[in-house]
């Protein structure tokens, strides 16, 4: 489907954890760099792609880079979080402290507000939650200033992504999801030719870059916030908002692309086009992973573009 750069195979999992993250060690960093945290208990530990998080208290957790590849990732949101959320008012972490590398873990690492439920990758939103995240992305999309990140799987033109769809769509081949579906490999054709063909997007705005499914927050399928910020990056405008298929239904997406036109004002005959193609492309990406939680959000994503044909059991 395309003729870009050969693709290099996705990682199945995430890169095993610095040894030094431990409950003493992290115990030790917070009661010597912040001591009037002290008194607050070291709780449940959640591991991401690239942060390690413990709860502290109640209120609040301990970020750490878990490899040294995403300590750039830390010192990036902690950076721009703080200047460009002013205006925000849906929830998400703020930075309270910042701590320095000691007792056997050798990178920055701080502690930020613990926004509390689920995430969407296990509790996906409905579609009656797409105009309140439409408005937080809208929030997110000031024009990106000189400075902005550039993130090398985001902040490319739609052509660049072909050689990752084309790997996808190799791995899945004779690939089945979960409830026995397979690719209506017509469509994706159809959608992925109607996203290049699509008019490119003429703003590049600061983004999230990242906001699939398990960065999306769910309050019993009720929007909640948004976390992981280390991503952030200037991107077309589609890239978030393509974003939402991992999220929720088709149908919410729609809801939440006219709220972000409306709050937006854009103009941008495009959008639409190219957002459905960053969808398919990651969706199709996630169903490589060997991970079952993603690869069942990806088929979901999936099944909400219309690029799947439904199993059905033999004489039904």
């Amino acid at each position: 489907m395309s003729d870009a750069e050969p693709h290099t195979p996705l990682d199945t999992g995430p890169p095993a954890a610095h040894p030094s993250i431990t409950p003493a060690t992290v115990r030790a960093l917070v009661d010597d760099q912040d001591p009037d945290f002290h008194t607050m208990a070291l709780g449940e530990r959640f591991d991401g792609w690239d942060m390690a998080l413990y709860r502290l208290g109640d209120d609040l957790a301990v970020r750490l880079p878990r490899v040294e590849s995403a300590v750039d990732s830390l010192i990036a949101e902690m950076r721009f979080v703080p200047r460009l959320s002013e205006a925000w008012d849906f929830p998400f972490p703020r930075v309270v402290r910042s701590g320095l590398p000691g007792r056997g873990y050798p990178w920055p690492w701080a502690i930020v507000t613990w926004v509390p439920s689920a995430t969407a990758d296990k509790v996906p939103l409905r579609a009656e939650a797409g105009p309140r995240i439409g408005r937080a992305i809208a929030q997110v999309h000031a024009i990106a200033d000189a400075d902005a990140p550039y993130n090398p799987e985001q902040s490319l033109p739609m052509r660049a992504r072909g050689a990752d769809l084309d790997w996808a769509l190799e791995q899945l081949a004779d690939a089945r999801g979960p409830q026995g579906e397979t690719l209506d490999l017509a469509r994706v054709e159809e959608l992925w030719q109607a996203a290049l063909d699509a008019p490119p997007g003429r703003d590049t705005v600061w983004s999230h870059a990242d906001l699939h499914g398990s960065n999306v927050l769910s309050a019993d399928g009720d929007f909640a916030g948004i976390i992981d910020w280390g991503k952030m990056a200037g991107c077309d405008r589609a890239v978030d908002l393509g974003f939402l298929y991992t999220v929720m239904p088709a149908a919410g997406v729609c809801a939440a692309v006219a709220t972000y036109r409306d709050l937006t004002g854009v103009e941008d005959s495009g959008l639409e086009a190219r957002l459905t193609g960053i969808g398919l492309a990651k969706c199709l990406l996630w169903a490589t992973l060997d991970r079952p939680l993603n690869v069942a959000m990806a088929w979901r994503g999936l099944r909400e573009l219309g690029v799947v044909n439904e199993h059905r059991p033999a004489g039904s």
